[in-house]
């Protein structure tokens, strides 16, 4: 079984806390919040946090996204 996930309506920003953890937001397009994920390792990469943080998205949130879009 093969699922594909639609990501384009989705904005990630991403900086690094005081502590040097790695802070990801994910928004839809005009806004809407969706997730705060915070890495647990130092040594994260901004790309890493990004992927972890869209794989973590449920399929409720996607829909969101899709809805805020149209």
């Amino acid at each position: 079984m093969r699922v594909e996930r639609d990501y384009s309506n989705i904005k990630a920003k991403v900086w690094r806390e005081r502590a040097g953890y790695l802070c990801c937001e994910l928004n839809s397009i005009h806004g809407y919040f969706i997730l705060l994920m915070v890495s647990a390792d130092k040594a994260d990469t901004e790309a890493d946090v990004v992927q972890t943080a869209l794989r973590c998205l449920s399929s409720s949130d996607l829909a969101v996204a899709n809805q805020e879009a149209a």
